[in-house]
């Protein structure tokens, strides 16, 4: 099915653009750089157990948000500007448009974004143009923020980091630091030695991938956190036609800004995840052991330079504001539902997200609130149910673990002996320096610690 897409802008979509362009090759561009950052990350997961927030509604959750980001993709301006303003802003849209679509009209999606033949920044040049022309042209907003991501998957610099860390050999990260990314059903110390000893090839310089986080990734995902910030303040409404020429029919979508709440919020996560990527040294040299790296290296799992804890912790802040004001906003639509993208309904819009689900939505952003603020608990007897866990309450401080953070980690390990250079045994009973971990987990005792460790160990 080969689509036309034209958009609409303002309240009820008024004045299209002035061309037609085929939809399909930029969702295809879309599609791509998701599939890539997909294929090129290295699989994790995490278990948040706050009350009512559930990892399958959040995944969910994702999933939407993704499928609201492809259609996010052609949309029009705002209608407060001057005609002959708005005429330049969208003929300049318009060149960027048309300079994906006849440039990705070639491209492998299989390929990783740096060997397509497509130069994304000069299609970023196009929508930037624009916006100096016409600084709330919503359209351009939203081009400008994906294409300036997808000039950092295109970068070669990127391409040469992440093929010297990870060897495509089908096992995964590569060097001695591959037991950092591995994920580990439970802590499980002796997994974590038996995986360096097994894979000491090589260094592991992570500290380049982090570096160019630094400098590319995280002001790109600032710049884009800036335009949907943008769009959201000014409220805009923006129509998407798209023409079924098979059918000889027109489908109509309606974005407006509580679509885009629901994009923000996973935007802010992401910014999260990147400022813990850059929080902590985790280099490995060349025949560096685990013994030196724990016990000798003082650099090693030592915070780097810059604030990157806390500021992950804003961003989670921001994360719960975005789903809070998307819950508000969607409960209180009062406009015609037919053509919304997601919608609060059972039986209306494209995305039918149901009845409830903005009441779901706000439950989850308070959940979320109410951890960050007053931290979070866990009892392993009665959130795993598996025989012999303790029964006990686990409380972590997660304010103190972002703003006041460990460093270096390493100091905080419980007391030990080694084997031999690469076989650290954990000295019984269980003994750390500081149980609390620096407020962290301000009630837990050595004793405590012993009863967890005995649990797992028995696993």
């Amino acid at each position: 099915m080969r689509g036309m897409a034209r958009a609409g802008y303002g309240p009820g979509g008024a004045g299209p653009l002035g061309a037609e362009r085929p939809l399909t090759p930029i969702l295809g561009l879309c599609l791509g750089l998701l599939s890539a950052i997909r294929e090129r990350s290295v699989e994790s997961s995490t278990v948040w157990n706050t009350g009512r927030v559930q990892m399958k509604t959040l995944r969910a959750l994702v999933m939407l948000v993704v499928i609201g980001a492809i259609a996010l993709v052609l949309v029009g301006c705002s209608e407060d500007n001057s005609a002959d303003s708005a005429a330049t802003a969208e003929e300049l849209f318009g060149q960027g448009l048309a300079y994906l679509e006849d440039s990705m009209a070639d491209v492998n999606l299989e390929e990783p974004p740096w060997e397509w033949d497509v130069d994304t920044e000069q299609a970023n040049g196009y929508f930037e143009d624009a916006l100096d022309i016409d600084p709330d042209h919503c359209g351009a907003l939203l081009m400008a923020a994906i294409t300036r991501l997808a000039m950092v998957l295109q970068d070669p610099d990127l391409a040469d980091i992440l093929e010297g860390l990870f060897p495509d050999d089908g096992r995964g990260p590569g060097g001695p630091g591959d037991f950092l990314f591995r994920a580990f059903r439970r802590p499980d110390v002796y997994a974590a030695a038996m995986r360096l000893r097994a894979s000491g090839r090589d260094d592991f310089p992570f500290s380049e991938l982090q570096d160019f986080i630094d400098a590319e990734v995280l002001p790109a995902l600032e710049y884009a956190d800036g335009n949907l910030l943008q769009f959201e303040d000014q409220n805009c409404v923006v129509v998407l036609h798209i023409e079924v020429e098979e059918k000889r029919e027109t489908i109509e979508f309606e974005i407006d800004a509580t679509d885009v709440f629901l994009l923000h919020a996973p935007l802010d996560a992401l910014q999260a995840v990147f400022h813990i990527a850059v929080s902590y040294n985790v280099d490995v040299d060349d025949g560096q052991d685990l013994q030196e790296l724990i016990d000798e290296d003082p650099h090693f799992l030592s915070l780097r330079p810059g604030d990157h804890m806390a500021s992950a912790y804003s961003e989670l802040f921001e994360m719960q504001d975005h789903l809070s004001d998307c819950a508000w906003s969607m409960s209180h639509e009062t406009d015609p539902q037919d053509t919304d993208l997601f919608t609060n309904t059972d039986d209306e819009g494209w995305i039918l997200l149901g009845a409830g689900f903005a009441d779901t939505l706000a439950a989850i952003a308070e959940d979320i609130y109410d951890g960050l603020e007053n931290g979070v608990s866990f009892n392993p007897a009665e959130d795993t149910g598996e025989p012999g866990a303790p029964d006990m309450e686990i409380f972590i401080d997660l304010w103190e673990l972002f703003n006041d953070p460990l460093d270096p980690i390493t100091d905080y390990f419980p007391a030990h002996t080694w084997l031999d250079s690469t076989s650290m045994e954990v000295t019984e009973p269980i003994y750390f320096t500081d149980p609390t971990f620096s407020d962290i987990t301000p009630d837990m005792t050595n004793e405590y610690w012993g009863d967890i460790y005995d649990w797992l160990d028995e696993e």
